[in-house]
Order: structure tokens, then C-alpha cells, then sequence
């Protein structure tokens, strides 16, 4: 079952165009946006075995639209990209290295998202994808979570949570996703968590080996 939910996961990653408006609203954002990513995938079957790159690009512009990388990448960090941890630090040079850290871990971040989801997104075979409607109370001020169902060869649909927030352009942008219950931002968390015990807390050494191997890990954490 596990590989049938990471192929719904690389459908994330490559959901959102660049057709973003303040004005839309997280499930317009998903709701308008899916669509776009069918043609964009249904395009490249004309074109990726002489071309890969080209998708790939496609990708990239996609997901440099929508998803708040930095803020994503923070959250995955824990303490070493908060900002109780960057208050802490006394020194200008501290917090310098600090800024540093965060921007190239989520350099390295968003390139294996972006390399990984690209060559998984052409496993999309046209299956019906449902996004349900928000409810009438729900609350704007937070985080917002947008539920999309994919329907596959098994009766019950595949659901993914796709937590949104605004920024303070009133654009929302994805911050983390969760698929069958399992928490996206959370599994990369642990995996970044025990890298930090392997290269005893060098965080240098965990970004540099960085890599982003999402079924391995969902795997062990559904055992």
C-alpha cells in the first residue's frame, strides 16, 4: 500500500501553477490549480523521453509558486530553524551561521523535492481527483487544511491534507502535507533528527548529506 500512497504523494508537490491571486482562497488554490497539473503532465508524455529536463523545469516553476520552502524547511530543522533557538544565540556571527544554515538546507531541500517529484509525477495515469470544499465556519487565520481525494484502483480514495497559510501578500502557500494520516513534514523531521544524532549535532554534516528519500521513510514509519 505504501507505494500506491507516495505515488498520490508526488501528486503534492507538482499541484500548484502560478496562477495565483491574493483573492483565492486555499481550496480555490487547490481546486483551480489541480487541473492544471493534469495538462501539464498529460503535455509531457509528448515530450520527456527526449526532453526530461523540460518537465522538470515545469516542476521547479510550479513549485517555487506555491510551496513557502523556507518555512517548510524550518519546521523540519526543529529548534535548529526556530526563532526561540535564533534569539538564543548571542553573537552577530552565531546568527549569521544561523541564516546561513537555513537558507542552504533549504536549498537542498527544495532540490531533492523537486528532482524526486518530477519522475514520480509521470506515474499519474489519469485516475479522478476530488477536492472537498471547505466548511462555512472554518477559520482563515491559521493554517488551513484542504482535503483532496485520488482514486485509484482500490474502492476507498486516497486522502491528502494539503496545509496551507497565508502570507502577508494574502497569498496561501503550502507549509506541510499530510497523506493517510501520515504527516510529511513530520516524518522529514524525525529523518532529520536522526541524522543530527549520526553526525553527533555537526548540522553542517546533516545538510550536506541531505537527501530526500521519502518511501524508505514512509515506509518504516507505517511498520
Amino acid at each position: 500500500m505504501c507505494k500506491k500512497i507516495v505515488v498520490a504523494l508526488f501528486m503534492v508537490f507538482g499541484l500548484f501553477s502560478q496562477s495565483f491571486a491574493a483573492d483565492k482562497g486555499p481550496y480555490e488554490v487547490v481546486a483551480d490549480t489541480t487541473q492544471e497539473l493534469v495538462k501539464v503532465i498529460e503535455d509531457a508524455r509528448g515530450y520527456i523521453d527526449t526532453d526530461p529536463q523540460r518537465f522538470t523545469n515545469e516542476v521547479r516553476r510550479i513549485m517555487d509558486e506555491v510551496v513557502d520552502f523556507q518555512s517548510f524547511a524550518r519546521g523540519i530543522m526543529g529548534k535548529y530553524g526556530s526563532r526561540g533557538y535564533y534569539e538564543s544565540l548571542k553573537t552577530e556571527a552565531e546568527r549569521a551561521q544561523f541564516r546561513e544554515r537555513v537558507i542552504r538546507f533549504t536549498d537542498s531541500f527544495k532540490d531533492g523535492l523537486i528532482n524526486t517529484y518530477s519522475k514520480g509525477l509521470l506515474g499519474f495515469n489519469g485516475n479522478r481527483i476530488e477536492v472537498l470544499p471547505l466548511a462555512d465556519d472554518v477559520d482563515l487565520s491559521g493554517s488551513v487544511g484542504v482535503r483532496q481525494d485520488i482514486y485509484g484502483e482500490r474502492a476507498k480514495p486516497y486522502q491528502v491534507v494539503y496545509t496551507l497559510r497565508q502570507g502577508s501578500d494574502g497569498v496561501w502557500k503550502l507549509r506541510n502535507v499530510i497523506i493517510e494520516g501520515l504527516n510529511l513534514g513530520r516524518i522529514y523531521q524525525n529523518q532529520f533528527n536522526a541524522a543530527v544524532k549520526q553526525y553527533n549535532g555537526d548540522i553542517d554534516k546533516v545538510i550536506a548529506n541531505w537527501t530526500v528519500a521519502p518511501q524508505e521513510v514512509m515506509e518504516k514509519t507505517a511498520e
